[in-house]
């Protein structure tokens, strides 16, 4: 039998893996719409 501490525990694990799973989607998110965007000065042509 699990004891009631040690399902809060469990609990508490898998809140905090979830949070930081989102929080990870959340970074790639901004990192490729960031790759995405066109930077200034890039499509000029060299010469």
């Amino acid at each position: 039998m699990i004891s009631e501490w040690m399902k809060v525990m469990l609990e508490e694990i898998a809140r905090k893996k979830a949070e930081a799973e989102q929080a990870r989607g959340e970074d790639k998110a901004r990192h490729d719409e960031r790759s995405a965007e066109p930077r200034p000065g890039n499509d000029r042509a060299r010469g």
